[in-house]
């Protein structure tokens, strides 16, 4: 099972920066848990130091496209469920969609029932 924080929208762009924000708040935590990030000493560092400062939007400005990817699902709906895709084929037998689920949470929502959703059923059955 995985869940993370989910933020998808029709702009990415605009997506992605408000899954920086909310991954911002947990991220000082995940850091020290998951070794698997491979963060650099110097920027945990940062991240830490930002943190105990609760500055916030520095600490999601510290978080790259690619760290993003390894902290939530973000982006366009297709953007999204191939970030699940990739999941599933890698092992994963669940996922859970965290909040805020979108720009607007009933706008998350709709996008992920009506074009996230749709594909992972087609692609792996009644299971999702």
């Amino acid at each position: 099972m995985l869940g993370a924080v989910t933020v998808v929208d029709l702009d990415g762009e605009a997506a992605r920066a408000q899954a920086r924000r909310e991954a911002a708040l947990y991220l000082s935590i995940i850091a020290q848990l998951d070794v698997s990030l491979n963060l650099e000493p110097d920027l945990l560092t940062r991240i830490k130091a930002s943190t105990n400062m609760y500055d916030y939007e520095r600490v999601a400005g510290y978080i790259s496209d690619d760290l993003l990817r390894h902290l939530a699902f973000a982006g366009t709906p297709d953007e999204v469920a191939e970030q699940a895709v990739a999941l599933f084929e890698a092992g994963a037998n669940r996922i859970e969609f965290g909040t805020p689920h979108g720009l607007t949470s009933s706008e998350g929502i709709r996008l992920l029932g009506e074009r996230v959703l749709p594909p992972l059923k087609e692609m792996f059955g009644q299971a999702t």
